[in-house]
């Protein structure tokens, strides 16, 4: 790029040749002067002495005039030589700036990563930079004097087509927002993103145009890459959850416009657990690894396979008619039976269960077709496993899971909006001096969209099917503890225990989930080491069966939260028990007697004698004893000749809302 020569450089010549021809015209007249002045005195020669005399006088002015006149005419002579010397210098320091801007302009352009290209007022390219060389295969000199549309040419990604060259009229710069390839010299495409802008002077002339482009491969490959991560499983490259459910709307939108037909296919594979407990999740993720490459082979190229979360896959079979579907499941379920997975030595074959079902236009929303897919794969796994389950609408079965999925929503729900509540039971001590402050049981109920209040016992076996139980249980357990966190804060108003008496606390419910979740120490340990709880307010309640069931981790948990401060009770005692023995292994502070004992003890001479061995052998073993379901004053006669230390039911108290819960009024309680 060669800057235009400024018009100040001409002017300061013009006055530097304006000086020397004065100086000229100073020396001509001087010169002419002597010339007269010898003619007078020539023809004056032959006159009179007197007049001679008076020639000379003058002639002696003159010869001073004209001495005076030429040293002004050198001394203007020298000014005007110094001038044009400091012009000269002026000139040559303002070349040197320019050329050094020039210079910085050069390498400007080289140095950044976009590619620059100049034209003149007529669409000629003037510059080109060397990024701009290295994407349009063309050289600076090459390229200069030629017309930009023969050197950039830039495709329209939607329609192929050439985009015409930009006018170097334009009246401002502009961006184009269209997706655009760049062609180079050779035919090479890649796609970039451009701009370009007049270059105009002071007075408003355009003197051509700058376009300046650059390269977006990389850009949009990791645009690409995000958008493939957030819809793909990471670990089988299958479409994820999110993306399958986003695809299984549209294909019931077809159903529904279009009349069409697909199928969806829900699976879990069998024996899938073996592998993980017996080599590991990495030998798991490789089994995992391996079947979708097999479990691919047997989908058409329209279908969609997709990982749901584990060892759950769905599957989307478009435009397939029940008959076709049902083949594909058996292929499919065939195809996982005859796989062998080995790992370091030990071969390990499984099976996989599948629900179908047909989406149709009368099928319901998505949410509807993939539980009911669900709840076709979970019959299948209780029918014997490795098989097909076909949805039929007249099954009642698939009414009352449905009714169950409906459960499900609603807890969901529930966590979205905060429906769930605590509420507390007392539990009163029945020693003869009421010594012991009441202690309360933790219950949790969840309003439903009508606004009912619902028991545990009206979801939480949904939510265990689900998968939800520990999501819930962690929800009342942190409650709790903020709760209790709350009452025992420096300042608050708080219920120290009586002389001789125990501290008050709360018990709260869990499960074998909670128990089996390795997290769920930690879990608890964060808890209360935000919250700083004194030892012995918080108990935790784990019923017989679930136990005996888990007895080993149940011990372990047990001793590890007991380090925590915390207390545990063993609720309904007596329903599982097969020997007294194992209560020696477990650290347990109450005894909680089922309550399916207390009820007719009073009339029934075996349940009398169960709860009068339970209490004894609790007593003996060091442990509080709790009767549960506790419903009149016959039943709490008898328990308390027999020496047990609470008692619990709503005979003592009805449950109510925790302090600080808001109260439900329920309109119904379902069971």
């Amino acid at each position: 790029m060669t800057p235009p020569r400024p018009k100040w450089r001409s002017k300061y010549l013009l006055f530097v040749s304006f000086g020397l021809l004065l100086v000229l015209l100073t020396a001509l007249i001087a010169f002419g002067l002597l010339r007269m002045q010898g003619t007078v005195e020539f023809l004056l020669d032959g006159n009179h002495g007197e007049t001679a005399l008076a020639v000379a006088a003058a002639s002696q002015a003159l010869h001073e005039g004209l001495l005076w006149i030429g040293a002004g005419g050198l001394l203007a002579l020298l000014a005007v030589a110094v001038i044009a010397i400091l012009v000269i210098r002026v000139v040559a320091n303002t070349e040197a700036k320019l050329e050094r801007e020039k210079e910085l302009a050069e390498v400007t352009l080289h140095s950044i990563v976009d590619g620059v290209l100049t034209t003149d007022a007529s669409g000629r390219i003037e510059y080109m930079n060397p990024v701009a060389e290295q994407y349009l295969g063309w050289t600076g000199a090459e390229a200069r004097g030629r017309q930009l549309s023969e050197v950039y040419r830039v495709l329209d990604e939607r329609t192929g087509r050439l985009i015409e060259p930009l006018p170097f009229t334009v009246q401002a710069a502009a961006e184009e927002p269209a997706p655009v390839r760049l062609v180079d010299r050779n035919g090479r495409e890649c796609p970039v993103r451009y701009s370009y802008a007049p270059i105009r002077g002071r007075d408003g002339t355009t003197h051509g145009m700058i376009v300046v482009f650059h390269d977006v491969s990389q850009v949009r490959a990791m645009a690409q890459q995000l958008t493939w991560q957030a819809s793909h499983d990471a670990l089988t490259g299958l479409v994820n959850r999110r993306e399958f459910e986003r695809r299984l709307k549209e294909l019931i939108e077809t159903a529904r416009s279009q009349e069409r037909e697909h199928a969806l296919m829900f699976m879990d594979l069998d024996n899938f657990k073996a592998v993980n407990d017996t080599c590991g999740h990495s030998a798991g993720d490789e089994l995992l690894r391996q079947l979708t490459v097999i479990m691919l082979s047997r989908m058409r190229g329209s279908d969609t396979l997709a990982r749901l979360g584990g060892d759950e896959f769905g599957a989307l079979l478009e435009s397939c008619p029940p008959e076709q579907a049902l083949r594909i499941a058996n292929a499919m379920r065939e195809t996982v039976r005859e796989f062998r997975f080995v790992w370091e030595g030990k071969t390990f074959n499984v099976g996989i269960s599948i629900g179908l079902v047909p989406i149709t236009a009368e099928g319901g929303d998505s949410e509807r077709v993939l539980a009911v897919a669900d709840a076709c794969c979970y019959d299948a796994k209780n029918r014997g496993r490795d098989r097909v389950q076909v949805y039929r609408p007249e099954d009642r079965d698939y009414g009352e899971r449905h009714e169950e999925l409906q459960i499900v929503s609603q807890i969901n729900r529930a966590f979205e909006l905060g429906q769930f509540r605590l509420y507390r039971q007392r539990i009163a001590p029945l020693n003869a001096a009421g010594i012991g402050e009441p202690h309360h049981e933790v219950l949790v109920r969840m309003v439903d969209r009508a606004g009912n209040l619902v028991p545990a016992t009206g979801f939480m076996p949904a939510a265990e099917r689900y998968n939800l139980l520990t999501s819930i249980e962690r929800w009342v357990v942190s409650s709790l503890v903020e709760y209790l966190h709350r009452q025992w804060a420096p300042g608050a108003a708080r219920h120290d225990p009586p002389p001789g008496g125990e501290r008050s606390f709360h018990s709260v419910n869990i499960s074998g989930v909670s128990i089996n979740d390795k997290s769920f120490p930690d879990f608890l340990r964060n808890l209360l080491t935000r919250y700083q709880l004194p030892p012995g307010v918080l108990c935790f309640e784990i019923t017989e069966t679930t136990a005996i069931s888990n007895l080993s981790k149940a011990a372990e948990l047990m001793h590890e939260l007991k380090g925590m401060g915390c207390r545990f009770a063993l609720d309904d005692f007596g329903t599982g028990m097969s020997s007294f023995a194992y209560l020696k292994y477990l650290p347990v502070d109450y005894l909680k007697i089922a309550g399916v004992f207390i009820k007719d003890m009073t009339t029934d001479p075996m349940d009398h004698a169960i709860v009068d061995a339970v209490n004894r052998i609790g007593h003996i073993l060091g442990m509080k004893t709790v009767a549960e379901s506790v419903e009149d004053a016959a039943t709490l006669t008898k328990i308390t000749e027999l020496s047990v230390d609470y008692a619990q039911g709503y005979f003592i108290a009805e449950p109510e809302a925790l302090a600080g819960e808001e109260p439900v009024e329920p309109k119904a309680l379902s069971a």
